[in-house]
């Protein structure tokens, strides 16, 4: 390497304000400053890596001392600049707090402060990484702070402001430097790139402004290591190799197979990806962030405001996110966190991976709440996809039949069993109910029981609790809403009256279900218990019929029943 060579980063450090990217609100308040004369002594820069702190710093240093300042940016020519920049005038002194930061080296640069400046008007003091400073060091400071010299000049840069003590930041005027946007970065590096002469795609660009994550420091750094290819041109896939990133293509591809269900093309992919070299920590990594992308493109009516993406990647995400609900999204995040956090203590790390993929692919494979959520909300698009009304002569419970599902991707109360005694007997029991012609005059006190209560038993919030099964599951609905419920102590027992009912809801799966549902409901843990029509233990078994039981009858079906004797 040539000895007059500099790194992109260096060679390309902005010289004017105008140059910095993507703080104008940073850097035309200090243009102004200088303009009108009103200058602190004291500035605080604050932001992440990369985001323009120390050079922001160093031009105000110049723009303060430049003998030709126009409008408040230095002139970069005359004397003053260029001693400066060059490193001749001493006036302007840069402290790395990383390495100096003892109280020692406070109490000397406080010695030094007395002093008047040589060459320019100001003594510049830029303390980078001010955070690192110990405590006796901030003590040493604060004085000097709060009444400096008139020739003197403080600015503290830090990546983590919440460390500095609130008597300093007291003394200081406070500017954030926020993340530098993709397409900011991305427009600076393709100005970089034509200078330079590196030829990249527009995609390439853009991915390396976006793995620079805000930081336009660390994608020069990745501007220049990719441009040491060798290469005719610099793609996408050259990137990705070379930094080691996953590729966004492979992560579209393993998400489009999930949203499927398509188990056996994601582990493919997935396996594919993993033997090209890619870090399994580093592949949950970007895989949550890119479910975290889909979910915002799902859910946010602004999602640019949000993502540093730029707006073709976030166009992709938007078309791949209308695959998913936000429930699947929000599962799928919480697996891969879970077996992120597993693989860092296993051997072969790929197990934990291909795992996740699974239990993505198959929610059933889960019996966690947010698992069965995403099953149902699966179903309930499948769902809407089938039209009644194209087929008059087939009834809903036909059409409803005639959905395909992938087996074992159900809740246990929604599989495609034989339900058809189920259908008719609440077929017939709704038109029982319904017509009012069949039951405008009921003499007898016979006729009266055989209209069963819909509202279920002496659980107080069983009426809630039946609403939010509806939402959930409206075969669930079907087969509960007619049960009589009973609260005892922090159980609450079910009682159905069809055996094969009894079978699909008293699974493990189901049980557990309405557990977590009458806990969230009751706001405290309560477990479900389902039992078949006269076989809970304790169950009062009688057949007489009271006053009160058609007293209740009449007031809650009113003038539909006439009582004998009226």
């Amino acid at each position: 390497m040539s000895e007059n060579y500099r790194a992109l980063y260096r060679k390309w450090r902005p010289m004017t304000f105008d140059d910095v990217v993507g703080q104008r609100h940073i850097t035309d308040t200090l243009k102004h400053e200088i303009a009108i004369g009103r200058i602190g002594h004291a500035y605080l820069f604050c932001g992440t890596r990369g985001t323009g702190k120390t050079t922001t710093a160093k031009i105000f240093s110049r723009a303060v001392n430049c003998d030709k300042s126009n409008g408040g940016e230095p002139c970069n020519q005359c004397e003053t600049c260029r001693g400066i920049t060059d490193g001749r005038i001493l006036d302007v002194y840069e402290m790395d707090a990383a390495s100096n930061n003892g109280v020692d080296n406070i109490r000397d640069l406080r010695d030094e402060v007395a002093y008047s400046p040589v060459g320019c008007k100001y003594k510049v003091y830029i303390i980078d990484e001010a955070h690192m400073l110990t405590n006796q060091a901030f003590n040493a400071l604060l004085k000097t702070l709060e009444e400096p010299p008139e020739h003197a000049l403080f600015i503290l840069a830090t990546t983590e402001p919440q460390k500095i003590p609130q008597t300093i930041l007291s003394r200081c005027q406070r500017y954030d430097f926020k993340r530098i946007g993709t397409d900011d970065i991305a427009a600076r590096l393709k100005k970089v790139a034509r200078a330079e002469e590196i030829n990249a795609t527009e995609d390439a660009i853009e991915l390396i402004a976006e793995l620079g994550d805000g930081s336009m420091r660390d994608s020069l750094s990745i501007l220049e290591r990719c441009a040491s290819f060798g290469g005719d041109e610099l793609r996408t896939d050259n990137v990705t190799d070379i930094v080691g990133t996953v590729d966004a293509a492979a992560l579209f591809e393993i998400s489009d197979c999930i949203a499927d269900g398509n188990v056996s093309g994601a582990v493919q992919r997935l396996d594919a990806l993993l033997n090209m070299g890619k870090d399994v920590l580093n592949f949950f990594e970007e895989c949550i962030e890119h479910f975290r992308s889909l979910l915002l493109c799902r859910e946010c009516e602004n999602p640019e405001s949000v993502l540093e993406k730029s707006s073709s990647a976030i166009d992709k995400y938007k078309e791949c996110a209308k695959k998913y609900t936000a429930t699947q999204l929000i599962y799928s995040i919480t697996v891969l966190s879970e077996y992120h956090s597993r693989a860092k203590t296993m051997a072969a790390q790929n197990i934990a991976a291909e795992v996740a993929v699974i239990k993505m692919c198959n929610p059933s494979y889960s019996s966690d709440v947010d698992a069965l959520c995403a099953r149902i909300e699966k179903l309930e698009q499948k769902l809407k996809g089938v039209s009644v009304t194209s087929q008059p002569a087939k009834s809903v419970a036909a059409n409803q039949s005639e959905v395909q599902k992938p087996a074992g991707d159900t809740p246990p109360w929604d599989d495609e069993t034989d339900d058809r005694d189920v259908h008719n007997k609440t077929d017939k029991n709704e038109t029982q109910v319904s017509n009012n012609s069949v039951i405008n005059n009921i003499n007898d006190s016979d006729s009266v029981l055989k209209i069963e209560d819909t509202g279920g038993g002496r659980w107080e919030l069983w009426p809630e609790a039946l609403e939010a099964i509806k939402n959930n599951s409206k075969k669930l609905y079907m087969y509960l809403y007619k049960s009589e419920v009973e609260q005892n102590g922090d159980c609450i027992d079910v009682e159905v009256a069809l055996k094969n009912v009894f079978e699909k809801v008293s699974t493990a799966n189901g049980l557990e279900y309405l557990s977590n549902l009458f806990s969230e409901i009751a706001g405290k843990p309560m477990r479900a218990r389902v039992f078949l029509k006269g076989e809970r233990p304790g169950a009062e078994q009688s057949d007489k019929v009271s006053i009160m039981d058609i007293v209740k009858k009449k007031e809650q079906y009113g003038d539909i029943i006439n009582i004998k004797g009226e």
